[in-house]
């Protein structure tokens, strides 16, 4: 699956989004898409698992701690990738829990 281009999903780098995943939703700046090039040499991306590599990821660096268990959490500021079959939708951001 291609990242839809032209039906909702034409995000601009640096947009604060909200992203619902079935187990988790993030909140955060979407910085492109993982291959999207915005200068010459990009940071190099080490992924600890095999992926498809027909699988089409975006980048979000996290404006909300996520807490993913009870012993690890993700501090404001981690840059994850997000699977885009995982996406149930994005909105746009919101205030984090604890600001609220």
């Amino acid at each position: 699956m291609k990242f839809p281009k032209g039906k909702g999903f034409d995000l601009a780098g640096g947009l604060s989004i909200t992203v619902a995943l079935d187990d988790y939703t993030l909140i955060g700046t979407y910085l492109g898409g993982v291959g999207d090039r915005h200068h010459d040499d990009p940071p190099p991306i080490h992924v600890d698992v095999q992926v498809n590599e027909e699988a089409e990821f975006i980048l979000l660096q996290l404006s909300c701690c996520l807490k993913v268990d009870h012993k690890t959490e993700l501090p404001v500021g981690t840059i994850i990738a997000i699977n885009v079959q995982q996406i149930l939708f994005i909105g746009p951001g919101v205030a984090c829990e604890e600001d609220r």
